[in-house]
């Protein structure tokens, strides 16, 4: 074995039983992925989060107006939106309530009556009624439900891999004092204008 071959034999058993800076190597190697870990909780915790808060403020207004005796006006679903806005703590949001009910002789949900609210959402129609039909209970002969679509935009604040999106929930309540929710576009406005 030649001078310089010993030389670096004996350096490599030196660097072997020496074991000074390994801390610092594997707080090197490990810290980013530590971090990126952390990260990546938080971002799929507050996900969840946001998720579960708008299903609660979809239900939450489901069961206010499953309460309600009086008209549905314009005026009362800004002050729900200003309800669900603070739920979600001020996060995009958009709401939409509809009446719905069955027609058992076509086999068929059928729209009474919707109103949205925000930006892109449009009223609620049979056909888009239809396409929800394997999300919707049953509703027994004459009876009305209170439809509530809740929709978030969720942007997540770190990227982890999960790409922004939206959650969407719907609740579904029937109302508790009254045979029927009504809207109407006026406050002082009487039946005449009333839609049941």
């Amino acid at each position: 074995m030649s001078a310089p071959q010993r030389y670096l034999s004996g350096l490599a058993r030196r660097l072997r039983r020496h074991q000074g800076g390994a801390m610092i190597v594997e707080l090197v190697i490990m810290l980013p992925l530590l971090l990126w870990c952390f990260t990546a909780t938080w971002v799929f915790f507050d996900a969840y989060r946001t998720k579960a808060v708008n299903a609660r403020a979809a239900y939450t207004i489901g069961d206010a107006l499953s309460r309600e005796t009086g008209y549905v006006t314009p005026d009362y679903l800004l002050s729900l939106k200003t309800l669900q806005d603070f739920l979600v703590n001020g996060r995009p949001s958009r709401l939409r309530v509809s009446v719905i009910g069955f027609d058992p002789l076509r086999d068929r949900y059928e729209v009474r009556w919707s109103i949205p609210t925000g930006i892109g959402i449009e009223l609620l129609d049979n056909r888009a009624l239809q396409g929800m039909r394997d999300r919707l209970p049953e509703i027994p002969e004459g009876e009305i439900v209170t439809l509530v679509e809740s929709w978030i935009d969720y942007t997540p604040l770190f990227d982890v891999g999960l790409a922004p999106f939206t959650f969407e929930e719907a609740a579904v309540t029937r109302p508790r004092f009254a045979g029927q929710l009504c809207s109407n576009i006026n406050a002082l406005a009487g039946p005449a204008t009333a839609i049941c």
